[in-house]
């Protein structure tokens, strides 16, 4: 059975791919704090257990959002955190359990608890350094825009409405920005408290996540069913602003601050995701 540690980097793992943009090996690696080769080792290990890992032309990773099945009943969820915790002998659920290992179901519940519980913390430990008005530093922060992972020093204005992004005026930048709370590996509240204060604000993100800015750019995208199952997966706030076709497909009718997001989304599914 695996240590405690290594299921953690397994749940972790599938986070990671099923979160866009997809994820070249280093990267990965960087993220679980282990080397390439095991990095290399951990997704021949999800492939054995039933997930269809994809490797595109750049040679990054990733998982598809549409590999989700019916969850576990409330009884057999139990005994997995049972068996994280200590090792579960002669009850009759753990044969139903090993038989569903090669399915998304035991991803998707304890992932998603993991995941869940680390991101509340997050937001704690945020509302803190707002509350105190001490600086903290975004430790490990993955940024989609230039595809690197970074320590952000930052003075935390605010959240959107869903907890999704924090607003924060970055030190190093002297910008106000948004960084979305799942892209944060850790966070350290400082002892310094704010100096920037007159120059904070609480900016409006599109969709995306990007900040409102000089420009601003109507959309108009036409969409599969399964890639606005993923638009919606990977971007809740586009919901709104998703409609149903008489054909099937879908279309996505909103502004943006910038169209970066938007090509890459077209370039990650070709055929699938086309700009009216």
């Amino acid at each position: 059975m695996f240590n405690q540690h290594r299921i953690l980097r397994v749940f972790k793992l599938i986070t990671l791919l099923k979160t866009y943009p997809a994820k070249t090996i280093r990267r990965l690696s960087q993220s679980l704090e282990v080397s390439e080769r095991s990095t290399y080792r951990y997704l021949d290990l999800l492939a054995e257990l039933g997930f269809e890992v994809t490797k595109d032309m750049h040679n990054k990773f990733s998982l598809g959002g549409d590999q989700i099945v019916d969850p576990f009943t409330k009884e057999e969820a139990q005994l997995i955190h049972e068996v994280l915790s200590v090792s579960v002998k002669n009850n009759p659920l753990v044969a139903s359990i090993k038989a569903k290992l090669p399915s998304m179901e035991v991803s998707n519940i304890l992932s998603n608890n993991i995941v869940s519980g680390h991101l509340a913390k997050l937001v704690a430990q945020i509302n803190e350094s707002i509350a105190s008005q001490h600086q903290l530093r975004l430790l490990k922060y993955q940024s989609a825009s230039s595809e690197s992972i970074t320590d952000r020093l930052v003075e935390p204005i605010g959240f959107t409405s869903n907890y999704q992004y924090l607003c924060a005026f970055e030190v190093e930048s002297k910008q106000n920005k948004y960084f979305k709370i799942e892209r944060m590996g850790s966070i350290e509240v400082l002892a310094d408290s704010f100096q920037f204060t007159s120059m904070h604000k609480l900016l409006n993100p599109d969709v995306f996540g990007f900040n409102e800015g000089e420009e601003s750019f109507p959309i108009q995208l036409r969409l599969s069913m399964r890639a606005q199952l993923w638009l919606r997966d990977d971007y809740p706030d586009t919901v709104k602003y998703l409609t149903e076709q008489a054909d099937g497909s879908w279309r996505l009718d909103v502004t943006v601050h910038s169209m970066d997001p938007v090509h890459r989304i077209i370039r990650s599914m070709p055929g699938e995701v086309t700009l009216v």
